[in-house]
């Protein structure tokens, strides 16, 4: 991975790339050539490298992309992608408010490169004044605030984020929520409850459950029936791509993101979407989940 400021480009030949440009354009011309990944996680180094040790020591290793930033973004690019949000997570206290400052400058230093890369930002119930850490995020610049349950060790109704939720909510931040506690990345169909609680208590406040909570897809779709301020991506969890159907693409069509967990993932962003093509849905729902969703939801941060 190159650091921060690094101007490296990827390793692919420059003609490989523009091959497969070409060779998508026609795939992406329904789409408008606009896609937005709406769950990446291009991380500063140290934090990078910890991740996918992480991985790596629970047996997983063969990931599609490598942790340079430029290299994911050359690829994302020729895959049709034009926009991802970078989103970041704290496993404990005192951690949350450097890492969003991080997460601004790995923005600034991809600034010339031709996908947009939306900073997120994250925080810590254990941490003093989550809200304060919030709020000086946003002014910063993040334009999405990501809590990762199993990481931090915390449920998504924790009373101590209570006014995170709702200042999220008061400023247009759309807030990317992983609910399960697994060290596989699963969720399980119970612990989607404090997602329901949370999105029913904080109805002003655009709530997307990350992975549709796959493996407790049904019931996460059950749960989107109850709660119209609940979103989900159809980010895969490593290796295992969410379950989703034409019907309910469809059915939930401006509600559902695509997602592709780059560079943690065991598939490019080019399957996934080929995945998402071959449900059969419509081109409407295609365009909606793939670009005027993620659009909307970030186009009013205040």
């Amino acid at each position: 991975m190159t650091s921060k400021g690094s101007s490296a480009i990827s390793s692919r030949p420059l003609d490989d790339l523009s091959t497969r440009i070409r060779a998508r354009s026609q795939q992406s011309a329904e789409l408008h050539n606009v896609i937005v990944d709406c769950h990446t996680h291009l991380l500063p180094d140290r934090l990078a490298s910890a991740v996918r040790r992480f991985f790596r020591d629970h047996g997983l290793a063969e990931f599609h992309y490598s942790l340079d930033h430029r290299e994911v973004l050359d690829r994302h690019h020729a895959d049709g992608i034009d926009t991802v949000w970078n989103l970041p997570y704290a496993h404990k206290a005192e951690m949350a408010r450097s890492l969003n400052a991080s997460m601004i400058e790995v923005s600034a230093s991809l600034a010339d490169h031709p996908v947009d890369v939306v900073p997120g930002c994250t925080v810590h119930p254990d941490d003093s004044d989550p809200l304060a850490d919030f709020n000086d995020a946003v002014e910063a610049g993040a334009r999405v605030l990501k809590l990762h349950c199993s990481v931090g060790a915390y449920e998504a109704d924790d009373p101590r984020l209570s006014d995170v939720l709702e200042a999220a909510g008061d400023r247009g931040v759309p807030v990317v929520i992983h609910a399960g506690h697994g060290v596989d990345g699963f969720t399980a169909a119970d612990e989607l409850a404090p997602i329901g609680r949370a999105a029913a208590q904080h109805r002003g406040t655009a709530i997307i459950l990350a992975h549709f909570g796959h493996h407790a897809f049904e019931d996460a779709v059950e749960l989107l029936g109850e709660h119209p301020n609940l979103v989900a991506d159809l980010t895969p969890v490593t290796f295992s791509p969410v379950p989703i159907t034409a019907d309910i693409a469809n059915r939930y069509a401006d509600r559902i993101l695509f997602g592709s967990d780059a560079p943690n993932t065991g598939h490019p962003a080019s399957h996934l979407l080929d995945l998402l093509r071959s449900t059969g849905a419509s081109e409407a729902t295609l365009e909606s989940i793939c670009s005027s969703n993620a659009r909307r939801l970030t186009s009013a941060t205040a």
